[in-house]
């Protein structure tokens, strides 16, 4: 399995836009606090082992802006659920219905991605490992969209504000259940070392841990966009949209 680069950070050449990136992403039951639900996405305060969403962030860093390569997978005790780039199609231009094709890049027609296959992304682990789900990312390697945070109460304004970035309907759907992620998961600003997509050293995540899924076949699905207007003034494109499903595999 392999994490997707950020929505914000790469874009196709059908556009003439460069680098919006796009981001990894991910509970048959409802949100828990650490052990309970099987499956269950935690609450954004949640610490399991100690390690936060920031923590994360950073330890992901590298290993997201190289485009997903084996040698920056961090050493966590997490299966992180990410998007193999060979598996994930290029940028469809669609209308604002995210199905119907579009002529022209001008809004309200934008960018999908997704990947080959209803389930391209598959993976087996055994019973009781725990998930994070980097559902997607921004950084501050150029191009920025719109004006990068400082502050984590920033970050959060920054992700959803429509003047901004706009995002929208970010959700992690496991087994047909779908926990909505707001602001309250967006964690950073986290300093990193010089990112690998342009040598920006800030990153921002909205994503979430997930609890340990109880043995047999799950269906976990991530969805969401940018609809603000920092992406049609930075990219020329309407939004930025994603659904990527992803099929796991518990062991007894």
């Amino acid at each position: 399995m392999v994490a997707r680069r950020s929505l914000v950070r790469r874009a196709p050449a059908a556009v003439a836009v460069v680098a919006v990136a796009l981001i990894g992403v991910v509970g048959s039951g409802p949100a828990s606090a650490g052990g309970g639900a099987s499956g269950g996405v935690m609450p954004a305060s949640a610490q399991p082992l100690g390690y936060s969403r920031a923590d994360m962030t950073g330890l992901l860093a590298l290993f997201t802006t190289s485009g997903n390569q084996p040698a920056y997978y961090p050493d966590t005790p997490f299966q992180i659920l990410y998007v193999d780039p060979a598996l994930s199609e290029p940028f469809r231009v669609v209308a604002s219905d995210l199905t119907a094709p579009c002529t022209s890049p001008a809004p309200p027609c934008g960018l999908f991605a997704t990947q080959s296959g209803p389930f391209s992304n598959s993976l087996t682990v055994p019973a009781g490992t725990r998930f994070f789900v980097p559902v997607d990312n921004a950084d501050d390697s150029p191009p920025i969209v719109g004006t990068f945070p400082t502050t984590n109460d920033g970050a959060k304004r920054y992700i959803f504000d429509p003047l901004q970035a706009g995002g929208k309907d970010f959700a992690v759907i496991i087994d047909g259940v779908s926990t909505p992620l707001g602001p309250a998961y967006v964690a950073g600003p986290v300093t990193t070392p010089p990112l690998l997509d342009g040598g920006g050293t800030h990153m921002i995540t909205i994503g979430a841990f997930l609890n340990p899924m109880t043995p047999g076949q799950h269906t976990v699905r991530i969805t969401g966009g940018y609809y603000g207007q920092g992406i049609r003034d930075t990219y020329g494109v309407g939004f930025i949209a994603l659904d990527f499903p992803y099929r796991v595999t518990v062991t007894g």
